[in-house]
């Protein structure tokens, strides 16, 4: 069966186009104008009824539209023997082909904040200390108890120590100690407090921190360094 039935007039109208109207020598008569419009009527409805947009060229609807070009040249043929204008051929509307799809450009993805702390220790490396701070700080923003979260923290205060900004990096250094206290981090960052102290003028603070880190840590490379320093107070 067809998706659309043929509509009872343009049967109609195929019965006229097939042999009913024999057209006469002469011009065209009153009577057979109107009848020939009207065939014109139901072919353009047909038509319209049957864009290509509707056809989803399955076999019925293919031999639908074969018919309806069968139609529509037997009227031509009707119309020059009855001496009438042809009729301008309907067209056949087509989708237009889908737009070409265009990629969106590619979202840089944002970088893993493992990266910040290698980048940032290579700026430190390379004693470029400011920036080297700011990507340690970003990463422990992003990663607050990472795994290199200790180190970035001291890498902190040894790029203030570095830049001989002593108070400063003892409070970085504090935050190794209080915020992690396990680290093997812990062990250097007292002796660099010690150090920034005594780098001030305050030997007394120097002495308790170089004796902290000999008590609590000493088997630690830092205690070592700790006693030597003692032995100078």
């Amino acid at each position: 069966m067809m998706r659309r039935s043929v509509p009872a007039l343009t049967v109609c109208a195929l019965l006229i186009l097939g042999g009913c109207i024999t057209p006469t020598g002469g011009g065209p008569s009153a009577k057979k104008t109107n009848e020939i419009d009207a065939i014109r009527r139901d072919v353009d409805t047909l038509k319209n009824q049957n864009r290509l947009d509707d056809l989803k060229g399955d076999s019925e609807n293919a031999a639908l539209r074969a018919e309806l070009e069968r139609v529509a040249a037997r009227l031509e043929r009707l119309e020059e023997k009855a001496g009438l204008p042809p009729t301008p051929a309907a067209p056949i509307q087509t989708p237009p082909p889908p737009a070409p799809s265009i990629a969106a450009p590619p979202v840089a993805a944002p970088p893993e904040p493992a990266g910040y702390y290698e980048e940032g220790k290579q700026l430190f490396d390379r004693e470029n200390y400011r920036e080297a701070v700011e990507l340690f700080q970003i990463y422990l923003r992003e990663e607050p108890k990472g795994t290199n979260a200790a180190a970035a923290q001291f890498y902190i205060g040894e790029s203030l120590y570095s830049e001989r900004r002593y108070e400063e990096a003892i409070l970085e250094y504090q935050k190794v100690v209080q915020g992690f206290p396990k680290s093997s981090q812990v062990p250097t960052s007292l002796l660099k407090q010690g150090l920034s102290f005594q780098a001030m003028g305050d030997g007394s603070s120097a002495k308790l921190l170089y004796q902290k880190v000999v008590n609590d840590h000493p088997k630690s490379y830092a205690a070592g360094v700790a006693k030597e320093r003692l032995k100078g107070l």
